[in-house]
């Protein structure tokens, strides 16, 4: 917007002028621009003869209003920062004491002198002619710019922005001093009075305001006298109390701050009034209708005065201003849209003639209202609005200069078009519009918060059609623009004929009248300047492109446009060629190139401008590298490439540039790749694939000659090496040829010796032809034989070219094809076949060599069972054609902690193998078995024995066995056969336990009877306690799978605690036939155990640690049994839940006997056994039952001495027979009153209610 004058286009501000204060310097004391009429001569003044306050304090103060300035900060200040005042903005200036004001009206016009004597007598008689006199600046005063029909001047803003001030802030010194104060205070009120009536006496509504500044003084600060003081002066000056205020002495710096901003807080509602009376003058004058009669009325056969319309378009423009002044913008913009549709209607623009220069002076008015229109749509967030306001005006400008003016094909529009988008580009950066506007994103600190439009209001109708173009793009979209109209206007320009570019001065007066009427000069140069003559300087097209395509490429770097960044870069680069500098172009271009965007998106056309200018830069600064970088990409289709010849245009130089390109970088003049013939191949046996090598080149081109082709593999496969043939005729005619190259070992007259990144393989060496014509393509067939067994895949070509002039390496890294090709020859020429679908044919799994012993497993059983001795039968066939040395590992796999060991049937028994020591921790010594087998002739067998022993607990374990050999013919290649199989091994039994008593019939010792044992001399001990009976029942179940022989039972006793020793017995057997259990059947026996106490007087618990032990055997019925198997016994140990009998506890054990003599009778004995040192009493009680009737006591008291038992005999007889009776017998001892429970001995049953008697049927 420099083109424009300030005034008419800047946001407007109250005015505030400082006086009182140190006076601003020169250069910002008055605007830029015209000085405004009779200022000087005629504008009233005032003057003060106080001189200015000094000091600290007054100097802060100052400089604290000055910050206070919002002249530069952007004029939608949405987020205001703590330094600045938080309310409207304003236009501080400090004058020191006098003040020029403009004058109000201006001189009447000259009398004319009498041209007769007549006339001079006539003039004596008559008085002189009175004139309605009027603003110097206004279309009425014939000294005015825009007399007599001008519409309006940037003088009238300025008058208002720069001249008159809103308010006025007087400051004087307060004196402290109580000796001076009286005299002191006189002189304000006299100085202030005397100023009061200067302000008014010059016409101006100002509001006054004074300010005092306390002085220093020893004497103190007294606040009642001091009030009182302002008050007197407050009376005498006929101010209010807010126009009068005092800065009290020593005020810190955060108190002068916010004094500062009470003080324009204090303002803001009085310039806002004195702003709405300006308006309110303004618009009784509009509403008047009627045009006002100017000073003196112009010369006959000039043009007529100013219209009412026009008149109406300055009231308008003046009511938006005053608005604007008042930061009331929705007013504003409704003024201006006022005064603008007035402007442009028919009695106003219209009538204007495009050869006056009213014309132009009108299409400033109207850029000056589309200006602020504009700026209050984006103040409010109407930024879709504001982008059809800006497109409004530029389609009614060009109507009207097409209908009225001087056309738009001529420099003269697009210089206006250039303008014209750079002030939407100004707009949109001062809107301070988050996302868009550079101000506010840059504080944001995060370059995604960039926005490349505003999104479109949320009111935005329905049925209102929304175009792209019509929302708010960011800054750099409107200075392109306004690049692109500059370069147009420099193509205009550079047409203009050469007798037009002679300087006003060496051209007649018609000729020079003949360019004014041609040419569109608005806001534009003559055009001598805008196309100077050879030699003359003038307008610098070049610059102000370069300006605006530099700012708008920072915009769209910030948003990430990497494709329009990148096209700008280049309009960039053009520019600084055509000019000639070369660096900048160079600079400018040369980051590009490796990353540029428009070589993944194919844009050939782009690409290969780019890269022409790039070269052509390169040539200029004479980069070798990236002549050759350009070069090999081939994009110019005009151009003779010859990759050999690319620097024949620069010196020689003594060290040879060498240039390394990634092809995935670049678009390649030559492309490479590598296909295997198989997914899989094997060590020892040859492995094929394909390199095939194509031109890109233009049809135009040279051959390329490729001096070297190196192929780098990832895993196991060495290297391979293409060297050029000089001694074959180079092919570059046929379309695609396929050779077969013959690889061989590196030799000492290699130039190189190429190694493999991964595992440092040298590489194999082959010959072939390697110059490429244009658009060719040539197909090698390499056979290489793996040594090494693994993943292998290609990790990259690279293409050398080794020139007198330069070294180039070309490396393909990225080698996955969307579709993969294996070229072969024809009887109808070369072909080729899609190949790899499901594969990726830069990939080949190299298998080790495939083994052709056989192992095999043929007496495994599907299941083994725990505590068995497993023997496994291991058979070795030899089916290689030949000898073999082997040698056999076999490795058991299961938990750690197992105890299950594996062993060679003839080492069972010996100790473990030092040569299994090599094996894992985790597995152990017992895991593993190795054995050398020898050398094993061509179809041979060998037989091995393996046990496996020790599997204490049910789990599942695998068994690896591996042979490991090598054929005699080569003994550096390890070939492996592994077998596999999985062992389940299970428990065969599971029990369950009941421990029941039993009555012992033997006598308790007494106290009155002598063993007469006691009296010999024993040399062992013998146990002399007491007694008792227990009988262990197992119910034993199957979980084979299989029918078991079990030879035998044993109950052993593990551990006995409390001083006690115990004798068991055999086995009693529930069926004593049945020897063979099948799969989950039961198995019932019993074993008595006779528990003993060592001493009489123990009477600790007993504590009984036994196990079951069974002896079974397979039957050998199946196919894998043997003769072995079937006589092998195997122990399988059962645990016993612990058993603790309570030894010095009563008890009541009943027994049950039938009678011999009467059938049906039952003699019932309950045995009363007190093992305890006490005297214990029990109560006895018989219940009656109508199942049985009895005879014995009914009730009865048992005395018992210690270590006795006693015995008491019921006699039942069973109501009927084949029944079971319960007899309830209470037994409580007296002394505890605690009842025993009655426990049944043989051939009786209990549950919770008691003992049950079975009472045998009739025969």
């Amino acid at each position: 917007m420099d083109a424009y004058p300030e005034d008419y286009v800047v946001h407007n501000l109250p005015f505030i002028l400082l006086s009182g204060l140190e006076a601003d310097p020169p250069d910002k004391a008055g605007s830029s621009g015209p000085e405004y009429p009779l200022l000087d001569e005629k504008g009233p003044k005032i003057y003060s003869d106080f001189p200015p306050l000094s000091g600290p304090t007054a100097e802060e103060l100052r400089r604290n209003l000055l910050k206070e300035d919002a002249s530069e900060v952007p004029w939608d200040n949405r987020e205001p920062t703590s330094t600045r005042y938080s309310g409207i903005g304003y236009k501080i200036k400090s004058t020191g004491r006098s003040y020029r004001l403009p004058p109000r009206k201006a001189d009447p016009p000259p009398v004319s002198p009498p041209t007769s004597p007549t006339g001079e007598q006539q003039n004596d008689i008559h008085t002189a002619p009175s004139f309605v006199l009027h603003s110097p600046i206004s279309p009425l005063t014939p000294s005015s710019p825009t007399f007599p029909d001008g519409l309006l001047t940037p003088l009238w803003v300025t008058k208002h922005q720069n001249l008159v001030p809103a308010a006025v802030i007087n400051f004087f010194p307060f004196c402290l001093d109580p000796n001076m104060s009286s005299l002191r205070d006189n002189q304000l009120k006299i100085e202030i009075n005397g100023l009061k009536k200067e302000w008014s006496d010059s016409g101006y509504k100002t509001r006054f305001v004074v300010v005092l500044l306390s002085e220093e003084s020893t004497l103190g600060y007294n606040k009642e006298e001091t009030e009182e003081r302002i008050t007197s002066i407050r009376r005498a000056t006929s101010l209010d109390q807010k126009s009068v205020l005092l800065l009290p002495p020593d005020t810190t710096s955060a108190e002068l701050i916010e004094f500062t901003r009470s003080l324009l807080n204090m303002l803001q509602p009085l310039v806002v009034e004195y702003y709405r009376d300006l308006s309110k003058h303004a618009r009784r004058k509009r509403n008047r209708g009627a045009v006002p009669p100017p000073t003196a009325p112009p010369t006959s056969g000039t043009s007529q005065t100013l219209s009412l319309q026009g008149w109406n378009v300055r009231y308008e423009f003046k009511l938006g201003i005053f608005a604007e002044f008042r930061q009331e913008i929705d007013a504003a913009l409704r003024n201006y849209e006022s005064a603008y549709e007035t402007l442009f209607g028919q009695d106003v623009f219209e009538n204007i003639a495009g050869w006056n220069p009213r014309f132009n002076d009108a299409r400033l008015l109207s850029d000056a209202l589309a200006i602020r229109i504009i700026r209050c749509l984006l103040w409010t967030g109407q930024t879709r609005t504001a982008v059809r306001s800006w497109v409004n005006h530029r389609t009614r400008c060009r109507d009207i200069i097409n209908r009225r003016g001087k056309g738009t094909r001529n420099y003269g529009w697009e210089a206006w078009e250039a303008r014209w988008s750079m002030v939407m580009a100004q707009l949109i950066r001062q809107a301070n519009i988050p996302g868009i506007s550079d101000n506010t994103s840059s504080h944001q600190g995060d370059d995604d918060q960039y926005l490349i439009f505003v999104p479109p209001e949320k009111a935005t109708h329905v049925g209102d059609a929304l175009c792209p173009w019509e929302l708010l793009h960011h800054e750099g979209y409107w200075l392109y623009r306004s690049a692109k109209h500059a370069m147009t206007r420099r193509t205009l320009a550079e047409q203009i004929p050469d007798e037009d570019r002679i300087p006003p001065g060496q051209l007649p007066a018609s000729q020079i009248a003949n360019k004014t009427y041609m040419y569109d000069t608005y806001l534009a140069p003559e055009p001598y300047i805008e196309a100077p003559q050879p030699g003359s300087t003038g307008f610098d097209h070049s610059q102000q492109i370069l300006n605006a395509l530099r700012a708008a490429l920072e915009q769209f770097a910030k948003r990430k446009q990497f494709r329009k960044t990148e096209s700008l870069s280049l309009e960039i680069a053009e520019e600084y060629m055509r000019v000639g500098s070369w660096t900048e172009a160079y600079e400018t271009l040369r980051p590009l190139w490796p990353t540029l965007t428009w070589r993944q998106a194919g844009w050939w056309p782009l690409m290969e401008k780019f890269g022409w200018a790039l070269r052509e830069c390169a040539l200029h600064m004479q980069d070798s590298e990236m002549i050759l970088r350009v070069d090999w990409e081939l994009m110019n289709q005009g151009w003779h490439y010859s990759i050999h010849q690319s620097l024949r245009d620069l010196p020689i130089t003594e060290l040879k540039p060498s240039v390394a390109l990634k092809a995935e970088d670049v678009i390649s003049s030559l492309t490479a790749t590598f296909v295997f013939e198989k997914p899989e191949g094997n060590v020892g046996e040859p492995l094929m694939g394909q390199l095939t090598i194509a031109s890109l080149g233009q049809r135009s081109s040279d051959p390329i000659r490729l001096s070297e082709v190196k192929v780098v593999f990832e895993g196991c496969l060495r290297p391979l090496k293409l060297q050029s043939d000089q001694n074959v005729t180079a092919d570059i005619t046929t379309p695609c040829t396929i050779s077969s190259l013959t690889l061989r070992e590196p030799t000492s007259a290699d130039s190189t010796t190429l190694l493999s990144p991964s595992n440092g393989l040298t590489a194999l060496v082959g010959m072939g032809d390697l110059t490429m014509g244009p658009a060719q393509i040539k197909v090698f067939n390499l056979t290489c034989v793996p040594r090494e067994a693994g993943d292998s895949r290609v990790a990259s070509i690279t293409l050398l070219i080794e020139d007198e002039r330069f070294d180039l390496a070309c490396a393909i890294t990225d080698l996955a094809q969307r579709d993969s090709f294996w070229w072969q020859q024809t009887t109808n020429g070369v072909a080729r076949k899609r190949v790899g679908k499901d594969r990726d044919t830069c990939r080949s799994k190299i298998m080790p060599k495939p083994p052709k012993i056989r192992i095999s497993t043929p007496n495994i059983r599907a299941t083994y069972y725990t505590n068995e001795r497993a023997v496994l039968k291991l058979d070795i066939y030899n089916e290689e054609d030949e000898a073999a040395d082997v040698s056999a590992e076999v490795r058991l796999f299961g938990h750690p902690d197992s105890a299950a060991q594996i062993v060679w049937l003839d080492e069972e028994g010996e100790a473990i193998s030092p040569r299994s020591q090599d094996s894992s921790p985790i597995e152990g010594a017992r895991h593993v078995a190795k054995r050398s087998i020898g050398v094993m002739d061509r179809s041979s067998r060998q037989q091995l024995m393996l046990v496996l022993t020790d599997t204490l607990e049910p789990s599942t374990h695998e068994l690896q066995i591996t042979c490991v050999y090598n054929l005699l013919s080569d003994y550096q290649t390890p070939i492996i056969a592994t077998h596999r199989l999985a062992l389940s091994i299970i428990r065969p039994f599971e029990a369950n336990y009941d421990f029941l008593p039993r009555l012992h019939s033997e006598p308790w010792p007494d106290f009155f009877t002598i063993d007469d044992d006691l009296a010999e001399d024993e040399t062992a001990p013998k146990p002399r306690g007491l007694r008792q009976r227990w009988c262990l029942n197992s119910k034993i179940v199957s979980f084979a799978l299989e029918p078991l022989v079990i030879e035998k039972i044993t109950l052993v006793l593990l551990g006995l605690g409390g001083g006690a020793v115990c004798n068991i017995g055999s086995e009693i057997v529930a069926d004593p036939h049945a020897l063979e259990i099948r799969p989950e059947e039961l198995r019932e026996s019993s074993f008595l155990l006779e528990v003993q106490k060592l001493v009489l007087g123990d009477r600790r618990p007993t504590a009984l640690n036994l196990a079951l032990e069974i002896q079974w055997r397979r039957i050998g019925t199946d196919a894998a049994a043997s003769s072995a198997d079937s006589a092998t016994v195997t122990t399988t140990t059962l645990p016993i839940p612990r058993f603790v009998m309570p030894v010095g506890e009563p008890r009541v054990l009943a027994s049950a006997l039938a009678s011999e003599a009467i059938p049906g009778l039952i003699h019932l004995d309950y045995t009363l056994e007190n093992p305890s040192m006490h005297f214990l009493t029990f109560n006895l009680a018989m219940e009656a039952s109508e199942h049985f009737a009895f005879s014995g006591p009914k009730t009865a008291v048992v005395q018992l001495v210690p270590l006795s038992r006693h015995t008491v005999r019921y006699n039942l007889l069973a109501s009927k027979r084949g029944l079971w009776i319960q007899p309830q017998l209470n037994v409580v001892d007296t002394y505890f009153n605690k009842a025993l429970r009655v426990q049944p001995t043989e051939d009786m049953r209990s549950d919770k209610k008691g003992i049950l008697i079975w009472v045998d049927a009739d025969d």
